[in-house]
C-alpha cells in the first residue's frame, strides 16, 4: 500500500519549466501604460507550445524568462486542491470557471461571441480575465469588455455544483502556478493557461514501476504467508 500512495502524486499535478519567449498576439492600454496580451509565445520543458495565456495583471514576466510551475488540469480543479493556484482562494471555483471560458475563447476553442456580445477582440477577452482576478477590477475596461465580464460572472452566479461541472469538461486546459507560489503582486512570475500539456514519459513509466513493485509486494507477502501457514500447519 505504501508504494501505491507514492505514485498518487504522480497522477496529481506535476512541475514544469515554463520559458516566455518573448511574443504575444496582440496588446492592451490603460492609464498604466501598454501591456502585450493575448497568446504568449513560450516554451513548456523545453518544447514549443500551442502558447500560454496570462490571468494575473499585478505580476510580470520578461522575455526570455523561464521558472517553475505546477501544472494543474483544469477538469481537476475542486474544493481540495483550488486553494493551491494563485488566485483560488479569491474567486474560487467560479472565478476559475470564468477564467476557463474566457481562456477557451483565447484559444480558438469558443466563438468570439459571447451571450449576445459579437466581435469580441483578443485584447478585450485579456482584458476581462485581468479585471476577474484583479481586486476592484483594472483601469481602462472599454465598454464590450465589462459586458462580457458581467456576462460570463452571471452565467454562473457564484454556483460551485455548475463550475465545478463546467471545470470538468476542460480536459484540454492547464493551470501554470508559479512554483514556489508567493502570492499576487511579489514578483513572482505570472500564472499562465496552456492547452493540450503532455504528461512526461518519465512519470507515466515511474508510475508503472511503482504499481508493478506494489503487485510484486502483494504477491511475496501473500506467497510467504502461505508458507509459513503450511510449516505452521
Amino acid at each position: 500500500m505504501s508504494l501505491f500512495c507514492l505514485g498518487l502524486p504522480v497522477m496529481g499535478q506535476q512541475v514544469v519549466s515554463v520559458q516566455f519567449t518573448g511574443g504575444y498576439s496582440t496588446t492592451f492600454a490603460n492609464s498604466d501604460g501598454d501591456f502585450g496580451a493575448g497568446v504568449y509565445t513560450g516554451t513548456i520543458n523545453g518544447a514549443s507550445s500551442p502558447g500560454i495565456i496570462c490571468d494575473d495583471y499585478n505580476d510580470e514576466v520578461t522575455s526570455g524568462e523561464t521558472w517553475n510551475a505546477k501544472a494543474y488540469q483544469a477538469s481537476s480543479l475542486a474544493s481540495g486542491n483550488i486553494g493551491s493556484t494563485l488566485f483560488g482562494n479569491s474567486i474560487g471555483l467560479t472565478g476559475y470557471a470564468e477564467l476557463g471560458t474566457l481562456v477557451s475563447m483565447m484559444f480558438g476553442n469558443a466563438p468570439n461571441s459571447y451571450a449576445g456580445i459579437t466581435g469580441i477582440t483578443q485584447s478585450e477577452i485579456a482584458s476581462a480575465i485581468w479585471d476577474i482576478t484583479t481586486p476592484g477590477g483594472i483601469k481602462g475596461l472599454d465598454s464590450k469588455a465589462q459586458a462580457l465580464v458581467a456576462a460570463v460572472e452571471l452565467s454562473f452566479t457564484g454556483n460551485v455544483s455548475k463550475a465545478t461541472a463546467y471545470l470538468a469538461t476542460l480536459t484540454n486546459l492547464w493551470i501554470l502556478t508559479p512554483d514556489p507560489l508567493t502570492g499576487v503582486g511579489s514578483g513572482e512570475p505570472q500564472e499562465m493557461w496552456t492547452e493540450s500539456l503532455s504528461v512526461p514519459e518519465g512519470g507515466a513509466a515511474l508510475l508503472y514501476l511503482l504499481l508493478a513493485g506494489c503487485a510484486c509486494f502483494g504477491t511475496m507477502f501473500y506467497s510467504r504467508k502461505r508458507v509459513a501457514t503450511n510449516i505452521a500447519a
